[in-house]
This record gives C-alpha cells, structure tokens and sequence, in this order.
C-alpha cells in the first residue's frame, strides 16, 4: 500500500481514529508521517514491551516548541514544573499542573483521548446529580442558540426545565 500523502513510498504508519462512531484511516510513509506531525506512540522494546510510556505526553508536547517558548517562563505554583519540564520528561509534575499549564495542554490532551471531559461511568451515588448538571449545561446552550434564532417560545420551555432539573437537585 502506498502512502495516502505522497504516493510514492510504502505507508509504514497506519492511524485509525473513531470519532461518534466515524472511523477514518490514513496509510502514510514514515518521512510524511513525521512531517504531518503523527509520531509513533508504540515502539518496540524488550524494556518497554511495544508502548513507550515515558516519551509518550513529551512527543505530543515537544511538536509544538513555539508554544512553550511563549510559557518558559511560567512554572506550577505548587511543585515548581515549568512547560520545558514537561516538554523534556512526558510528565506532569502535580495534578495542580493541568490548571496552571491548562492552555498549553489542552489540545494535547483533546488529541490523545478526544475530549477533556469526562464522558464514561460514573460512581453510582452521584452520577445521577453530575448527568443533570450536564443535562443543564446543554440546555443553557441550547437556550442560547434558541435566543440567536429569535425563537423566545423554545427558550422559555427550555428555561422552564432548568429550572425544573435544578429544583430536583435541592431536593436530592
């Protein structure tokens, strides 16, 4: 198979991506893959048994040096960390890392697992008030969509099950 890119050498690389049950693969050459900016997560290694785990958040990371040249300069307020830190190891220093270094880790963290939310399960006592805060958020932006389409009659019903869903949560 030839690569998808330039289809002139053999695709070595081979990404597949499922996203809201649309799955898509690309076939590319290692010289494309590297310029695209897709690196290999899984390497051999007797040590390592295939994944490569240390190099894993600093491959992500280190793609986009002009970002944490911006940031040098900013460390963690709690255990020090700086971005070329994370850049150079692949790892956070403190959990307090993902709020100060937020911005900078985002996109890395949206293209390794696709959201930076939580969207799997959820521990039985409070899943029920975490799904209707969530049912609120959507419905405040569904409002808002409603308010920039002029229909007022819909953002009035929307409003009204807010209401009806935070009530719900005072009780419980």
């Amino acid at each position: 198979m030839l690569c998808q890119n330039c289809n002139k050498r053999p695709a070595t690389y081979h990404y597949k991506k499922t996203v809201n049950d649309d799955t898509q693969e690309i076939h590319l050459c290692s010289n494309c893959a590297s310029e695209l900016g897709y690196s290999p997560l899984f390497t051999w290694s007797p040590v390592n048994f295939g994944f490569n785990v240390d190099n894993f958040l600093s491959h992500m990371v280190s793609n986009d040096s002009s970002t944490l040249r911006q940031v040098q300069t900013e460390a963690c307020p709690l255990c020090g960390s700086r971005p070329a830190d994370i850049s150079r190891t692949g790892r956070v220093g403190c959990a307090e890392c993902y709020t100060a270094f937020s911005g900078l880790l985002r996109p890395y963290i949206t293209r390794i697992h696709g959201n930076t939310t939580h969207s799997g399960k959820f521990p039985a006592g409070i899943g029920g008030q975490i799904k209707k805060r969530r049912k609120i958020e959507s419905l405040r932006a569904d409002i808002k969509k409603a308010i920039d389409a002029e229909d007022y009659e819909q953002a009035v019903i929307l409003r009204d099950e807010i209401r009806k869903l935070e009530e719900e949560m005072k009780n419980e």
